[in-house]
């Protein structure tokens, strides 16, 4: 299979690549940088494109060129930084939308996944979060993305394109933290392993749905995979762990007692994490096909200490 990782040298997209490359797929990404976030051997063996989603042209080349089957649209401008940038948020997450929606119906490829977000859904939301609950979300990336899925659906009912998407909490992985609101809960294991010390800029009962990035990849391989009959909608929520600021910071002291953990709340990125559901229903993608996150707050704090302490030792 062709498959084509748009955002394919970020923090999600560049692991991705790898399980793809492993199980014998022909993979090519499509980002601004050509540097991946995560180095492997196998991204070797990928196909590197430096472009803008915002250049309908070069997505449409791109997915023609390849013969590209599947598209991973992981593209995006995240929310932190689409609150700094919102004229180039928009442009890259709505025009770039269009452009890899309009370049598989015109280039041929038959399946795009689409990486959403909880944030799709702002404040106002009940203490359980079902699929269909209300989407008003109070972020310009929440917006974006919203619209995304319907799009997407529109295509699908319009097209015949098969289009998936899947709700992403915020993804925790090593040196994971980026440009969205969530990005504090990779930065603090990064900042406290690096430099003994870490400042939420959220609240110490900030708490927040997360989602390890091994199983973020899993989850977009098997929505993938799954069978269409299978599937009884064309986006699904997923969910992993939710901890609090002070629970994650315990759990780093806990195994790095002389780490310093301060709080200084900023109000914005506080009041977009705040805004994101707090217990996610995802009972819908366990069933339709076989979804469960694998990895707990205890196996999370093991891994990327282990990870970044290996990184430091090398350096």
């Amino acid at each position: 299979m062709n498959v084509l990782i748009t955002g394919g040298t970020g923090n999600l997209g560049s692991r991705l690549a790898i399980p793809l490359v492993q199980r014998g797929d022909r993979v090519a990404v499509f980002d601004r940088r050509s540097t991946p976030h995560f180095q492997s051997p196998e991204f070797h063996r990928v196909t590197a494109i430096t472009g803008d989603l915002a250049d309908r042209e070069a997505v449409l080349e791109t997915v023609r060129s390849l013969n590209i089957n599947s598209i991973f649209h992981l593209g995006a401008v995240l929310s932190s930084a689409a609150e700094d940038n919102p004229v180039e948020a928009w442009q890259a997450n709505m025009n770039g939308m269009v452009n890899v929606l309009d370049a598989a119906r015109l280039g041929g490829a038959q399946k795009v996944i689409f990486s959403s977000t909880i944030a799709t859904y702002g404040g106002q939301v009940p203490p359980l979060l079902l699929d269909d609950a209300p989407q008003w979300p109070v972020s310009l990336y929440g917006v974006t993305k919203v619209a995304g899925e319907r799009l997407g659906v529109y295509y699908e009912n319009r097209f015949g394109l098969d289009f998936r998407g899947m709700r992403l909490p915020a993804v925790i992985a090593p040196r994971g933290s980026g440009g969205g609101a969530s990005a504090y809960c990779s930065a603090v294991f990064e900042q406290s392993i690096c430099h003994g010390k870490y400042d939420f800029f959220v609240r110490p009962s900030t708490r927040a749905p997360m989602l390890y990035i091994a199983d973020a990849v899993r989850g977009l391989l098997d929505l993938h995979d799954a069978p269409a009959e299978n599937l009884s909608r064309n986006v699904y929520n997923v969910a992993g762990i939710s901890p609090s600021a002070e629970e994650l910071g315990r759990a780093i002291h806990k195994r790095l007692p002389k780490v310093q953990i301060t709080y200084t709340p900023d109000p914005l990125r506080t009041a977009i994490v705040e805004s994101w559901p707090q217990q996610i229903d995802d009972s819908v993608a366990r069933h339709d096909w076989n979804w469960k996150p694998q990895w707990n707050l205890e196996q999370i704090t093991d891994e990327i200490i282990e990870v970044l302490g290996n990184e430091l030792a090398r350096q």
